[in-house]
């Protein structure tokens, strides 16, 4: 068997199973067994072995099954990084890209003061952390995350990427920080889902991704009220706060916002028109150090 008839089998097998995008996901399964390139894969297509056969169908059977191809392959691209990811930690998102984009944005554009201290809440597989670590290599990046499975990977996938400037603490939100550490920006993607949304979620999803880093509690604001509440304690003179948005929440959580003494207030749209990324800046405060 050659390589390609791998790909139309497994391709097959999936639509079969009624996996969506059963084509792109059996290229990625097929390649990542094969260990070879897309473009020599499509020029030469290779002879494959019994026994890589039996490996791609391993793959595909799991996939079949429900458990999403970035646990399988072991891994995911982010903000041009190599994020290493498995059972336990939330899958990253392109969306999420547009929190990282906005937060370099933030600092690039402003007058900062250095050295930057940085913090990500909710941190999951520490990708949003790592890419701002990397932006900014004389900063001082936190990540927290409630979940030692996340803080594991955090660690790992720090280490892969050659960042240094970068700690990952265990613990809900702020628990883990000392009080004394004073952050020009803060970053978030928190758990948003409606507690009575996950049951209707597809099932790669609420059956694989853990629930931890889904549930916002009853209205999906539980971590938005928490992380606004407490923000002020933590944020420098002038500090900013970016936030990522679940559907139709980008009204409830300025309100929130504002509340907290924040403001000078923007939303993003993602690239589905969606109300996606909040920034908000403390009105309180005179000095900026992020503009």
């Amino acid at each position: 068997m050659r390589l390609l008839d791998a790909l139309k089998s497994s391709t097959e097998f999936l639509e079969k199973a009624g996996v969506d995008d059963a084509f792109a996901d059996s290229e990625m399964l097929v390649l990542h067994a094969s260990g070879a390139d897309r473009l020599s894969s499509y020029m030469d297509n290779p002879e494959i072995s019994k026994g890589l056969q039996a490996k791609i169908r391993r793959l595909v059977r799991r996939r079949a099954k429900g458990e999403p191809v970035q646990y399988i392959v072991g891994q995911v691209e982010f903000f041009g990084l190599k994020i290493h990811i498995g059972k336990g930690v939330l899958i990253p998102r392109p969306e999420t890209e547009l929190l990282a984009e906005d937060a370099i944005k933030a600092v690039s554009r402003g007058r900062v003061t250095l050295p930057l201290q940085i913090l990500d809440l909710c941190t999951g597989s520490g990708c949003i952390a790592i890419a701002l670590a990397k932006a900014f290599p004389d900063s001082r990046v936190y990540g927290t995350d409630v979940s030692k499975t996340a803080i594991r990977y955090a660690k790992k996938n720090a280490a892969g990427s050659a960042v240094e400037n970068v700690t990952f603490l265990q613990g809900s939100l702020y628990l883990p920080l000392k009080r004394s550490l004073c952050f020009d920006l803060i970053v978030s993607n928190p758990p948003y889902v409606k507690r009575g949304d996950i049951d209707g979620l597809q099932r790669e999803i609420k059956e694989w991704e853990p629930l931890e880093a889904l549930d916002g509690g009853g209205d999906g604001l539980d971590f938005y009220r928490s992380i606004f509440t407490d923000a002020p304690k933590y944020l420098c003179r002038g500090g900013r706060i970016l936030v990522e948005l679940g559907f139709g929440q980008a009204e409830d959580v300025k309100m929130l916002a504002m509340r907290q003494g924040f403001g000078t207030i923007e939303v993003r749209k993602d690239y589905a028109g969606i109300e996606r990324i909040l920034k908000a800046e403390l009105r309180s405060q005179d000095t900026a150090t992020i503009k």
